[in-house]
């Protein structure tokens, strides 16, 4: 197989994420929905720091929310993070099996 076909393979799962493909411009990321903080003395506040770090681009701390094993899946927490901060569809996420930080390269 040649080095282009591989590359052409790699990619093509990640032209199927449901997102404005006009905010992929260096430095820009679709909107994302507001993180829903927890109070201090709250279990899920600890999060809160990540779910802030989510919102404002950064997709290692979304990461860090779903993969979290104290996280529970459909929670929404999980869905947060999941969600890359609500930029990306869950199901087409989940389908295609990238994390936010492949979904969305230097961010």
């Amino acid at each position: 197989m040649k080095p282009l076909n591989i590359l052409i393979l790699v990619a093509l799962p990640l032209l199927s994420l449901e997102w404005n493909t006009n905010a992929q411009s260096e430095g820009e990321l679709p909107d994302a929905a507001e993180p829903q903080l927890a109070e201090e003395g709250d279990w899920a506040a600890r999060y809160n720091e990540a779910q802030i770090e989510c919102h404002e681009g950064s997709m290692k701390a979304c990461d860090s929310i779903w993969m979290d094993d104290r996280v529970l899946m459909d929670t929404f927490l999980y869905n947060y993070g999941r969600t890359c901060g609500g930029r990306v569809d869950l199901r087409t996420i989940r389908r295609e099996g990238v994390s936010c930080a492949e979904a969305f390269p230097g961010h």
